[in-house]
């Protein structure tokens, strides 16, 4: 959903940052912009104006304690921004996102390009999830990580490219529960 919140902005602010009359509204639309809300099973999930502060805090704490992190693991992150903060560092070679809703990842790239926007890093392409250095996957992580990492899974069993079971430097959680 697109929202103006009366509290916050008037449709008379947003109508005047859309034109070109000079104002200050005109100079700085971003600021007079409907905020975007993605809902997930009627429960509020992400805000284009809360998108930041989120995304940032999620991933760069984790980031940075590591030295020099390499290969990072997003469970969820449908929305691409989690991805868009990880593809950030410039240490990062690979990052693999395991969203189980495809649909989701789509949806966000068609009407919330903010969200997994990737055109202002160096190498990077304009969508996140098109960036060389990620690896999205449209599978349960539970089950992606049991079948890669878990007890039991010998030498002889494993059945995907041995990429696969090369363990991350950081594992980042952006999912429900």
């Amino acid at each position: 959903y697109n929202l103006i919140d009366s509290r916050k902005l008037t449709a008379a602010d947003y109508e005047r940052s859309l034109s070109n009359d000079g104002s200050y509204q005109s100079q700085h639309p971003e600021l007079f912009a409907p905020n975007k809300v993605v809902f997930l099973d009627g429960v509020k999930q992400s805000t284009l104006n809360g998108d930041a502060g989120y995304h940032e805090s999620l991933v760069h704490p984790g980031m940075f304690a590591h030295d020099h992190p390499k290969r990072v693991a997003i469970i969820g992150g449908g929305e691409g921004a989690t991805l868009r903060e990880v593809l950030k560092h410039d240490t990062v070679e690979k990052c693999t996102m395991v969203e189980i809703d495809e649909l989701m990842v789509m949806t966000s790239h068609k009407y919330l390009k903010e969200w997994s926007d990737c055109s202002d890093i160096v190498g990077s392409a304009e969508w996140c999830v098109d960036d060389p250095r990620a690896d999205v996957r449209y599978e349960d992580a539970v089950a992606w990580f049991i079948d890669r990492f878990g007890d039991g899974v010998a030498e002889a069993e494993k059945k995907f490219h041995e990429d696969d079971y090369v363990p991350f430097d950081v594992i980042i959680m952006d999912a429900l529960d």
